[in-house]
């Protein structure tokens, strides 16, 4: 209970502050940064249980529950697949390139962080991108790429993935 409780404050707050911040492509671009900056925790922790990178099951939770909470922000759900589906490619990708690395060259200082604790973290930065997203659309005030994709950098993310994620992006509708 008391954890739920914890979580929701922290939830609150982070809300508040992203809604604090101007809305920009940079201010988008730096809490997909945040998302895929847990990467690393993840794949250490599929590595030291000997789970695969990709996990279907989960990537469909995370479908269902970002279209509904899209719907919720006056988002099309549907629009919204693509751009997280984008997200989460790119997430794989940093976890597999990581996990790469670690075959030639064992990394020993690994975060330790359960998978558990780091999806909680993952999903409040979701609900920011989409928070963010929609007040982007709603003000009229389409992304810039250039600004974002100079903003949007992480360890392992390649260009390739950045206009994946871009591209999707573009995607994204308010509700009719």
């Amino acid at each position: 209970m008391a954890m739920k409780k914890t979580l929701c404050v922290l939830m609150l707050a982070f809300s508040a502050s992203s809604l604090a911040a101007p809305v920009t492509s940079s201010r988008l671009a730096e809490l997909i940064n945040q998302r895929l900056g847990y990467m690393q925790a993840v794949a250490a922790d599929k590595a030291r249980t000997h789970k695969a990178v990709e996990d279907l099951a989960q990537e469909q939770q995370v479908l269902a529950r970002t279209a509904q909470r899209a719907v919720e922000l006056g988002l099309d759900g549907e629009s919204v697949k693509p751009f997280i589906q984008a997200q989460m490619d790119a997430a794989k990708a940093i976890q597999y390139r990581y996990r790469a690395d670690w075959l030639a060259q064992p990394d020993t200082a690994l975060p330790n962080l359960s998978l558990a604790e780091v999806r909680e973290k993952i999903s409040s930065l979701s609900d920011a991108v989409l928070t963010q997203t929609a007040q982007l659309l709603k003000q009229k005030s389409p992304p810039d790429k250039a600004q974002f994709l100079a903003h949007l950098q992480q360890t392992h993310l390649s260009t390739a993935d950045k206009l994946h994620i871009w591209q999707a992006l573009g995607e994204v509708k308010l509700a009719q």
